[in-house]
């Protein structure tokens, strides 16, 4: 599983300049998503309207494919991630979970797991 940033999910929704390099970077990998990320890009693709750098029917297309994706399990959505992370800018002491998921992404970057 592979986690993009913001500008990077747009990238991959909506054609820019290194559209191709995101799409060729995660090329049959599953993409880390959560609730949170799917409103960033909403707001990304309505500052573009507002921009004038897109039309209303284009944040519609990209939004339809963003769901298409979650569908076939090309976005998978996770909260897992959003926890490690937010962990791991504390500088826990201890991670406690009885997820295993979880449980794994956390050691993987290396918090201090007590397992429940």
């Amino acid at each position: 599983m592979v986690y993009l940033d913001t500008g990077c999910l747009v990238k991959l929704y909506y054609p820019e300049r290194e559209s191709a390099a995101v799409t060729a970077a995660v090329v049959g990998e599953q993409i880390a998503f959560t609730s949170l990320r799917e409103l960033e890009i909403v707001t990304a693709m309505q500052l573009k309207v507002f921009r004038g750098e897109a039309k209303p029917e284009q944040v519609v297309a990209a939004m339809d494919a963003v769901r298409a994706d979650i569908g076939a399990g090309k976005l998978v959505e996770s909260l897992d991630t959003l926890h490690c992370a937010l962990a791991k800018g504390v500088n826990p002491s201890m991670f406690l979970s009885s997820d295993g998921r979880q449980i794994k992404l956390a050691r993987a970057v290396g918090l201090p797991v007590l397992v429940i």
